[in-house]
């Protein structure tokens, strides 16, 4: 029992430094030579070596003591930046996925809805064969359905719930919880580690964000943003794409294992999952539900 709570620590202290700990000191370190050099000599590494040779011989950091105080005060600086960036991380997977119902996503909503439609009526009403197959390829990289939200990511995530509904008549947000509970633990772990890399990617963008803020004070910190931003998006986009297709593929592979799990027929039909989700939803506002008013 020790050695399993020792390897139970052992894996949160590895985690805890990979997503807390160590881009946190990067960022205090960071931090710390945009203090000392500022916007003027950003790039003096004769002064900033100046400078650290005169903090090393400081005697309140050869102190036990100091040393002590040093240590914990850096631990305590990177945890912050780490948490900074972790909470930022949620509110860039809020932006990411946004419905744009508001000014500016819902002009940035209106502007991929145009475009896909119009590349949609090209595709439908060409008869060149090389022009179809143009507008159908740019049309998929706006999305794989008729756009309708501000960003790629949203539009594929969104691609995702209106696909199932309509090939099985399943409502996914319902649905997900007793398809969880239905699921083989590697399909579970699967779809854990495709969200853990979409969440990482969103804290990527949020360190981005740090950086882009750190340059007002030292302008190295912007490039760094604008190198980790971009890795931020093309990350993003790889894990949306994979999390939403192993989304597809568990419903796909488990749907017919919710309904008999529910008591319906063994195969997931658009009746059977209407009936389903009606059961699963329980809205007074559904005149199929036995709930409602």
């Amino acid at each position: 029992m020790i050695g399993f709570l020792g390897q139970i620590g052992q894996k949160l202290a590895d985690r805890w430094a990979a997503l807390l700990a160590m881009p946190g000191l990067l960022y205090l370190v960071a931090v710390t030579v945009a203090v000392v050099l500022g916007q003027d000599r950003a790039l003096s590494y004769p002064e900033l070596s100046r400078r650290a040779s005169a903090w090393a011989a400081s005697p309140a950091l050869k102190s036990p003591g100091g040393a002590a105080i040093l240590v914990g005060a850096v631990l305590a600086g990177s945890v912050v930046a780490g948490l900074a960036a972790t909470a930022g991380g949620r509110l860039v997977e809020a932006t990411w996925t946004s419905p744009g119902r508001h000014v500016p996503g819902r002009w940035l909503a209106g502007w991929r809805r145009y475009r896909s439609a119009r590349l949609k009526e090209i595709a439908d009403t060409s008869a060149d064969p090389v022009v179809v197959r143009r507008a159908i390829e740019r049309a998929d990289r706006i999305c794989v359905i008729e756009a309708d939200c501000p960003t790629w990511i949203g539009d594929r995530l969104r691609a995702c719930h209106v696909r199932i509904s309509k090939a099985y008549g399943l409502d996914l947000p319902s649905a997900w919880p007793r398809l969880w509970l239905v699921f083989p633990d590697t399909v579970r772990a699967e779809l854990g580690i495709a969200r853990d890399a979409f969440s990482a990617a969103a804290r990527l963008a949020a360190w981005a964000v740090l950086y882009l803020l750190l340059g007002i004070w030292w302008w190295p910190a912007v490039p760094v943003a604008v190198v980790t931003g971009a890795a931020a998006a093309v990350r993003g986009r790889l894990a949306t794409g994979n999390l939403a297709d192993l989304i597809e593929a568990a419903v796909d592979l488990h749907g017919a294992d919710l309904a008999a799990a529910l008591g319906d027929q063994p195969a997931v039909t658009p009746d059977a999952g209407g009936r389903l989700s009606t059961r699963m939803r329980k809205d007074r506002w559904d005149p199929d539900s036995p709930l409602a008013d």
